[in-house]
């Protein structure tokens, strides 16, 4: 492993009280740097109280920016966990200054919400080539409702104008009951806002995205759609088209979630009847569904009438499969050049607590990334990254990326 002493360094803890969590976490991560850090990047379980768990970082590190979210588990080279009690803490030396930090609040228009982040990033740092993006993926609880990644992604490239950047990141989620999620923006816990990160200009940003899907059905089209509710396939109903497919009944259907049946909407790109690679989806979790519609409901609304698409079965040894073969590939265009730090975005219902294997999907990430650097990672509610040089919002994925120093 090579030396990151004075450069970057990793804090971890786990307690039930949120301040006490992130002191030790700090005083880990601080202990190992030696220096003073320029600002931090934290991830900490949902039932922590996001308010408490700042003033426990701030008491060591002082009002440098921190700029993370909740997370319904973390993730780092010890392991995976899914408490809600966890805080990953990964503190950056002064060399490794942020380009700019930007939030912007208002998610109820995500698009022009993106608009102003992107046009606020650019004009704070224009030579920005790396870009974090953290939003808050809960809008309502009592309706279910979820601030959508498609838009803010479009405004954001949309504000930026000619600039282009690598754009990645997710969007936070509490706990997997989806009914809280919040950010860091840098000074202090938010809802219904979203956070850009220009990563700091002497690092270079390499990414790969961890699948795991198997098309479960032959190819349908979307005949009726309202934002993220599926209502016809096919001109049926959706949910009574899933449920035949699937040779199960409507009302278990009815009742489904990611926890209970986790399924996706894939749409294949490229051509519809070259090989399978699960490289070549764009899978969209399916949440929940409504009987009295018969419509699935989806975790974004960027699918649209006439879009072909496939009923998506979850495979969690091919998830272990691609994590592994992703993570080797990734290390491997590095040659000889070493990575400083990995992040890791992981969607949280691909952890080992619903699939009844021994061993976790993260585990060849945490294997081989631990062998090498820090990793941080956490549990999302949705994931982003480029696929075919356009960055859009991810299900059912992992996304790696790897950090050197230019």
């Amino acid at each position: 492993m090579i030396s990151t002493a004075h450069t970057l360094a990793l804090g971890e803890a786990r307690h039930n009280d949120a301040f006490t969590a992130a002191q030790q976490a700090a005083r880990q991560a601080i202990d190992q740097l030696g220096s003073a850090p320029s600002w931090g990047l934290v991830f900490a379980g949902g039932r922590h109280d996001p308010s408490a768990l700042l003033a426990g970082l701030r008491q060591v590190l002082g009002e440098i920016p921190l700029v993370g979210g909740s997370a319904a588990g973390v993730i780092t080279a010890q392991g995976a966990t899914l408490t809600g009690f966890e805080c990953g803490l990964l503190l950056f030396g002064a060399s490794l200054a942020p380009g700019a930090i930007v939030a912007e609040t208002g998610l109820c228009d995500t698009y022009a919400t993106g608009q102003r982040l992107g046009a606020a990033l650019s004009a704070a740092c224009p030579e920005a080539t790396s870009v974090l993006l953290l939003y808050d993926s809960v809008h309502s609880v009592s309706a279910h409702k979820l601030h959508l990644a498609g838009p803010l992604i479009d405004g954001f490239n949309q504000g930026l104008g000619e600039h282009q950047v690598d754009l990645f990141g997710a969007g936070t989620l509490s706990d997997l009951t989806m009914e809280h999620s919040v950010v860091f923006n840098g000074q202090e816990p938010a809802e219904h806002t979203a956070v850009a990160v220009a990563m700091p200009p002497g690092l270079t940003s390499h990414l790969r995205i961890t699948h795991g899907c198997y098309p479960a059905s032959d190819f349908m089209t979307i005949t009726r759609i309202e934002g993220p509710q599926v209502l016809e396939l096919d001109g049926r109903p959706a949910l009574q088209v899933a449920a035949e497919r699937l040779n199960r009944s409507v009302a278990e259907m009815a009742q489904l979630s990611p926890a209970t049946l986790p399924l996706t909407l894939g749409e294949k790109q490229g051509a519809p009847f070259a090989p399978f690679s699960d490289d070549l989806y764009n899978n969209r979790l399916v949440v929940a569904a409504d009987a009295d519609s018969g419509a699935l409901i989806l975790f974004e609304a960027d699918f649209a009438v006439g879009t072909r698409v496939q009923l998506m079965d979850i495979d969690p040894q091919r998830m272990i499969d691609s994590a592994r073969e992703q993570t080797e590939q990734l290390l491997a265009d590095l040659g000889h050049v070493a990575p400083v730090f990995g992040l890791y975005i992981d969607c949280a219902g691909r952890a080992m607590a619903f699939h009844g294997l021994d061993e976790d999907e993260s585990m060849p990430v945490r294997t081989l990334i631990g062998q090498h650097c820090p990793l941080l990672g956490f549990f999302s509610g949705v994931e982003i990254a480029p696929i075919r040089g356009r960055s859009r919002p991810l299900d059912w994925t992992g996304v790696l990326a790897l950090f050197t120093l230019t």
